[in-house]
């Protein structure tokens, strides 16, 4: 059940009309309020009104960040493949899911197909769990903790923790706090990792988020007109797990390329970054997106920062932000890993761009 947390600053209440509560900041620049998607889902709204900035949050759907809107050229444009949009459809379900406490698929080495799948689980100290594939947290409802919208930001923190269904996947204790924050025309995702202080040993995964752009941002725009932009410096191969098999092959995307001449579907991992990890992505119509990271720590090399999947006849593109390797919790590789009572941070930025930023 999620407990809905009051403005922490001076507030006041106002009526929005049907399927909205409304709960406004006194704040000329920033503010918070309750909405509904058409499928009734619940969403926490953040609102920069100078940069033109609006965020939704949408904690039962696994605490995603659910909607991404700029005001573009004096229309609001929704940059989120399929945002805030509930109603069933095939293929992917867009947004941007966080995945945890691992990416992709997880796939024991002595895994036997059924009927031609193989089950995602991990073996841990002698016994066999199931890990949805990437991971649990996109699947629980996840708790407010509290909102609040002041002179510099509006903000949610949210929070799951473990609970008798996780630790049928995850033999951990855990609380994992995540921060949504708008402040100067861009949002900040905060992660914090914290380890139950009675788990019996070090607790181990990956982390990442499944950010999916729309391909065009602007409609309208030529869709081979959209270009991807970033400074790694290798793709990580996979073998046959899927995971990275230790060999590399020089991989930069400098200057912006075409995504339509890009190879993206099955994915592309990629890192090896000198300095902070981004990755930019821009409609023919100058609307773009920044995205950057960085971890308190990460793991040894080789891991992922950034996994690349989607195409522009798909209509969407996905720079997934990655601390980690994928199947990392049977090859014990590329994982954070964190001591009882021990916690560790993460900070996605995301930072909408028109022409005229860059």
């Amino acid at each position: 059940m999620i407990l809905w947390a009051r403005i922490t600053w001076c507030a006041i209440a106002l009526s929005a009309g049907a399927g909205s509560t409304v709960v406004a900041a006194i704040s000329p620049r920033y503010s918070l309020h309750e909405a509904t998607t058409a499928e009734k889902i619940p969403l926490l709204v953040l609102r920069d009104e100078t940069s033109r900035l609006e965020v939704a949050v949408a904690p039962t759907q696994g605490g995603e960040l659910s909607g991404l809107a700029v005001e573009f050229h004096g229309r609001w444009v929704e940059l989120l493949y399929r945002g805030r949009v509930y109603r069933p459809a095939s293929g992917f379900r867009g947004k941007a899911s966080i995945l945890w406490p691992a990416v992709g698929s997880s796939v024991p080495a002595n895994a036997t197909p059924v009927n031609g799948k193989v089950e995602s689980a991990y073996d841990y100290q002698g016994k066999r769990y199931p890990m949805p594939q990437h991971g649990f947290a996109r699947l629980k409802p996840w708790q407010v903790v509290r909102t609040w919208a002041n002179a510099t930001e509006a903000a949610v923190e949210l929070v799951l923790k473990d609970d008798a269904d996780t630790r049928a996947h995850y033999p951990f204790g855990f609380a994992f706090h995540v921060i949504y924050r708008v402040t100067e025309g861009r949002v900040e995702i905060h992660h914090e990792v914290k380890a139950a202080a009675e788990n019996a040993a070090p607790m181990f995964f990956s982390i990442g988020n499944h950010i999916g752009f729309a391909v065009p941002l602007l409609a309208g725009s030529a869709a081979d007109g959209f270009t991807i932009e970033s400074p790694s410096r290798f793709e990580y191969l996979r073998g046959s797990n899927g995971a990275p098999d230790g060999t590399t092959r020089e991989r930069g995307f400098p200057p912006a390329t075409p995504l339509a001449k890009q190879q993206l579907v099955p994915a592309m991992a990629v890192g090896a970054y000198e300095g902070e990890p981004w990755f930019r992505v821009t409609d023919a119509g100058g609307l773009g997106v920044k995205l950057s990271h960085r971890a308190q720590s990460t793991p040894a090399q080789p891991f992922v920062q950034f996994n690349l999947w989607g195409a522009a006849a798909e209509g969407y593109f996905c720079p997934e932000p990655i601390i980690g390797v994928h199947n990392s919790l049977n090859t014990q590789s590329g994982q954070i890993v964190i001591a009882p009572g021990k916690s560790w941070t993460w900070l996605i930025r995301v930072e909408p761009e028109r022409a005229a930023d860059k």
